[in-house]
């Protein structure tokens, strides 16, 4: 049997993580143990785990000798022609702008990680450089990691299906575990401060629209007079292509008809109509005027709010209510507000209520 490990140099920043520490690229790796029988303790002259791990194999059981099969060797595929191949698929599914424009982000930070490696060739892409890319993605909460994750898979998994790659290396990639920590509405205080803060008419509007109705942002900046019939919105979320249709206040309904158009739309800026140009502009303009105040702000909380004041009603909302104003499955709603549902929490109570009027009778003991 015989072991890896690292010997760090003196001058070696990694010194303190341990002999199996297998990030370092500086030091060399040794090997020690016993081959049939014979004591062994020697430096292998390389820095790479992946190299030290073969040679270690060819000391225990020889050189590796191909035999010849009847299955064809996966053909050569460069990086650039497999994300080409792959986009023209996903283009052909028809799928949203916005899924479009993620799977590219993540293809222009693949090739910037392979750029300065000069991986060229897809199969150049092992589990453990691909380890190495998604150590990028420290900055970013665990459910974002998740997505480029599910992302990243998809690619691979269309590369190793079509006979490119001999084995999918993200295969063993697991997800990112999630703190699952509960949505954050805006406090009462917070409620009261954002609604009543003085804002032009167009940036108030925009506001409250966020507010009362719970649609992303995405949705509320592109918002046009032939979304709404009467005092609802009628619109279908650019995420999950579902249709809500969500009351808003009467007096909101008549500033929105009194707002000049810009394009045809409520809350343009500019003449960009590029989705990502407008709601990074919206963004900015909302972090502008609460974040000082309120340090936690981003504008999907208004989202969570919403939702939250709908459950917490007098009389509350059902769940089922709730996701369909939403446009999320009731299986959704469930697991991110279900705590927050008054009626349900109510029920719990009552019958835990009842459940201790009964006093346990007491037993005799010999």
């Amino acid at each position: 049997m015989l072991t890896l490990y690292r010997r760090h140099l003196a001058s070696c920043e990694h010194k303190d993580k341990g002999r199996q520490f297998r990030r370092c690229r500086a030091c060399p790796i040794w090997v020690q143990g016993t081959v049939e029988g014979m004591p062994m303790r020697k430096s292998l002259d390389v820095t790479s785990w992946d190299r030290a791990e073969e040679i270690k194999r060819e000391m225990l059981f020889g050189p590796f000798v191909a035999v010849p099969t009847d299955e064809p060797t996966p053909a050569g595929r460069t990086l650039e022609s497999a994300i080409a191949t792959f986009m023209a698929n996903l283009e052909g599914q028809n799928r949203t702008a916005d899924t479009v424009r993620k799977y590219r982000l993540l293809f222009r930070e693949l090739e910037v990680f392979a750029s300065p490696r000069r991986i060229g060739d897809l199969r150049d892409l092992t589990f453990e450089k691909l380890v190495e890319f998604r150590r990028a993605w420290r900055g970013r909460s665990a459910a974002t990691q998740n997505k480029q994750l599910d992302r990243l898979k998809a690619f691979f998994g269309m590369a190793h299906s079509e006979g490119w790659l001999p084995q999918n290396p993200t295969r063993n990639m697991k997800a990112a575990s999630a703190d699952g920590a509960m949505p954050d509405p805006f406090s009462k205080s917070e409620q009261a401060q954002i609604l009543g803060r003085p804002q032009v008419a167009r940036i108030r509007c925009f506001v409250h629209v966020m507010f009362y109705s719970a649609l992303r942002i995405s949705d509320a900046c592109m918002l046009r007079p032939q979304d709404l019939d009467g005092t609802k919105i009628r619109r279908v979320n650019r995420k999950n292509r579902k249709t809500v249709l969500i009351p808003i206040p009467p007096y909101l309904k008549a500033e929105l008809d009194r707002l000049p158009l810009n394009g045809g739309f409520y809350f343009l800026i500019g003449e960009s109509t590029n989705l990502h140009t407008q709601t990074d502009a919206w963004r900015t303009i909302l972090n502008d005027l609460f974040k000082t105040d309120i340090p936690k702000f981003h504008a999907h909380r208004f989202r969570h709010t919403a939702a939250v004041n709908w459950l917490t009603a007098n009389p509350p909302l059902t769940i089922e209510e709730v996701a369909g104003l939403l446009g999320n499955s009731v299986k959704v709603v469930e697991k991110h507000y279900a705590t927050w549902s008054g009626a349900r929490q109510q029920t719990v109570e009552d019958k835990l209520a009842k459940m201790w009027e009964v006093k346990p009778g007491l037993t005799r003991v010999k």
